[in-house]
């Protein structure tokens, strides 16, 4: 008994085609690495999936998507959990290799000798991911993944083996990465994060005070990196951002993460108003280019000279 997939017209267009690149197109990819997955993966009773993705695009394509990458990745999960649910009929267990959903973006105009065009879409199928830091440490030994990919020759995946250092050239930026908790009831209840949470208790507070309306509320930070963003509906569904509903927050506002190599907090604003960190005017970054500067604890942050935020740090595990 075959599975017939109800959802072929999502397959088009291909990876590489003479259209626009589209949200939609980039998410059809997406859907389509992971059918083929389901596909070759799966042995037996058992389906088995690709769980990691890397989606190279354009260097001008890319920049031109990127405000859109999460609500792709949402939408991809969306579809991946409904093909799961379709298929269970024909598997007797599923088998999510990874405890979750890791999608990579990055720009790049060359990968494995092919030129990458503004209207292509290189998406990558990985079942449980490449090395730690492959996609960006030069010392990762030179061995093999098998991966899963769309070869342009024959227009279909393949799975081939690649060596993980073809990728060192590729600047997969931290706003590129998301992750999503793999859920066993089949339903989105993660959103994407940048980090997992280190502990119930949160690894930092903060405290905040809008002055000019008294607004005053306070903020657990549980993941390794949030956004400070103004309270707004298109925001609400993300665990990991801070939102202040002030319009002298931007939106997003500022990012702050925990380098965890270094045991610190680190901030970056990327309002065109003013962020200050305990009076010391932090100068604007590009979305796509953070400008990091330390955050020590006990910080007091001033934004758009209105918002004040007292930053605390929690013991952390």
């Amino acid at each position: 008994m075959s599975f017939k997939n109800p959802f072929t017209k999502w397959l088009m267009p291909e990876g590489s085609t003479d259209q626009e690149v589209t949200n939609n197109s980039i998410l059809n990819e997406l859907i389509a690495c992971f059918d083929d997955s389901c596909y070759k993966q799966s042995v037996g009773k058992s389906l088995l999936f690709n769980m990691h993705f890397l989606v190279l695009l354009h260097p001008d394509t890319y920049e031109t998507r990127m405000q859109s990458l999460a609500p792709i990745v949402n939408e991809a999960v969306k579809e991946f959990y409904l093909r799961i649910a379709q298929r269970k009929m024909k598997y007797a267990e599923i088998v999510p290799v990874s405890s979750v959903w890791h999608f990579k973006f990055g720009p790049a105009s060359v990968f494995n000798n092919e030129t990458i065009r503004e209207k292509d879409i290189k998406v990558i199928g990985v079942l449980t991911g490449l090395k730690h830091n492959a996609a960006r440490d030069n010392s990762v030994p030179a061995t093999t993944t098998k991966v899963t990919m769309r070869v342009k020759a024959t227009n279909a995946y393949d799975k081939m083996d690649i060596n993980p250092q073809i990728f060192k050239h590729i600047n997969f930026l931290d706003s590129g990465t998301f992750e999503i908790k793999f859920s066993h009831d089949l339903s989105l209840s993660a959103t994407p994060v940048q980090q997992q949470n280190f502990n119930d208790n949160g690894i930092a507070t903060i405290e905040y005070y809008v002055g000019n309306t008294g607004l005053a509320g306070k903020y657990v930070m549980q993941d390794k990196e949030i956004v400070i963003a103004r309270k707004e509906a298109t925001n609400a569904a993300y665990s990991n951002y801070l939102l202040i509903e002030s319009a002298g927050v931007s939106n997003p506002h500022a990012r702050i993460k925990y380098n965890e190599a270094e045991r610190k907090f680190q901030i970056a604003s990327f309002s065109s108003n003013e962020t200050r960190v305990n009076e010391i005017l932090i100068n604007k970054s590009e979305l796509d280019n953070p400008r990091w500067n330390d955050l020590p604890d006990h910080s007091q942050l001033l934004l758009n000279t209105m918002i004040t935020l007292q930053f605390k740090k929690n013991q952390i595990a």
